[in-house]
């Protein structure tokens, strides 16, 4: 409540000391009488906030307000350029970088975590990631489990660190990669979440420059992005290893030639490494050919005879079934890649946690200014684990 108190204050000015009474209350706003005049501050009397960083000084964070002042611009535009916010032209936006790493310019954690709490608490104010398919029609991907379950832990992350992820496809009617990247560019839209591909290969004439982007898979072969994915040599290693715990000697891997060399054959390669240590006469000739149908697959099975089939296709089973091959009795079955695929052993690759890992780390780009093809590709690697299923339960 205010008063009608009279206050005193008191300066200095010339060694004299001067005083300055006023009265304030409902008709009386205060007012502060200062000397005409005033003797100048040295530079050691001002406050730190005025004076210009001292160099390599260890005791004071650079601020954006020092930035400004070497750079001659406003702190709003330290800030923007910073951010790699629009608006900014690219040549501004490198002087003020440069200004800023000359003078050891280091975001401060603490003000990252704030923002960062801020951001996440006002739900109305999302930023939006687009989540990029190369599918013909919205949607279309819900058809494949797996993206589904990518998708859902890139929402749950999303919405965890203050996004929301909209769709956006490249191969809807009359869209082209340039077309797309200025419809996101002009929403705002800073991050992508690019879906794994319908068919492996390339995206051309995309303007990566102006997205922090992230890849779910294996599927884009250029430009290298950066991307979040299983190790594939790893996923047989896992199957393999946990089939020998379970007493299996032949183990049969039965795979697209395609799909192998896509993933650098690293599931050819993870079976030469463990070939190496059994004896001759357990090793089994994989099957690794695009000549995939139920006829080749059987030809393979009677000449080799294996006690367990390892596989990335589930319909491999239902071929041994219709074959009269009894499954587990004659003949074990696994697959290195579980879907939703229930009462079938083998290799989960943890989608949900591919999607919230590739968010993770857009929103990490994001927030480091990162944007356009990286010169160095990050690739995450998310750990696998086994399945247990009533096709492959051991041999007694």
């Amino acid at each position: 409540m205010a008063t009608s108190d009279p206050r005193t204050f008191r300066h200095r000015e010339s060694g004299r000391r001067h005083h300055r009474i006023f009265r304030h209350g409902k008709n009386h706003p205060p007012r502060l009488i200062l000397p005409a005049t005033a003797p100048p501050m040295s530079a050691s009397d001002k406050p730190a906030s005025d004076r210009a960083p001292a160099s390599g000084s260890a005791n004071r964070r650079v601020t954006t307000i020092d930035i400004a002042r070497a750079a001659g611009v406003s702190k709003m535009t330290v800030s923007r350029a910073l951010r790699g916010e629009r608006g900014i032209s690219q040549a501004t936006r490198q002087h003020i970088q440069a200004i800023a790493e000359k003078l050891g310019y280091r975001p401060d954690p603490a003000v990252s975590e704030l923002m960062g709490h801020l951001r996440k608490s006002r739900t109305a104010g999302f930023e939006t990631l687009a989540w990029m398919t190369t599918y013909d029609t919205i949607g279309g991907w819900r058809d494949n489990p797996g993206t589904c379950d990518i998708f859902r832990g890139a929402t749950a992350q999303a919405h965890r660190l203050g996004y929301r992820l909209e769709e956006f496809s490249l191969r809807t009617s009359g869209m082209t990669p340039k077309r797309l990247g200025n419809i996101l560019y002009n929403q705002g839209i800073r991050g992508i979440v690019l879906a794994p591909l319908l068919e492996h290969g390339s995206i051309e004439g995309f303007p990566w420059q102006h997205f922090a982007t992230a890849c779910c898979s294996h599927s884009l072969l250029s430009p290298l992005l950066h991307r979040v994915s299983v190790d594939h040599f790893e996923v047989f290693r896992v199957a393999w290893q946990n089939l020998v715990t379970r007493g299996y000697e032949r183990i049969g891997l039965c795979v697209s030639e395609t799909d192998d060399t896509r993933l650098a054959h690293r599931w050819q390669g993870a079976l030469l490494v463990e070939n190496r240590a059994l004896p001759a006469n357990r090793g089994v000739e994989p099957m690794i050919s695009d000549d995939w149908n139920a006829a080749a697959f059987l030809r393979w099975y009677r000449l080799h005879k294996p006690d367990v089939v390892l596989s990335h296709f589930p319909e491999v089973l239902d071929w041994m079934k219709h074959a009269g091959i009894r499954v587990p009795r004659d003949c074990g079955f696994a697959l290195l890649r579980l879907w939703h695929t229930k009462g079938i052993a083998g290799v989960d690759h943890r989608f949900p946690d591919i999607g919230a890992a590739t968010v993770s780390l857009v929103a990490g780009e994001l927030n480091t200014n990162q944007y356009g093809i990286p010169t160095v590709r990050k690739s995450v690697s998310i750990e696998c684990v086994w399945q247990d299923g009533p096709t492959a339960p051991g041999r007694s």
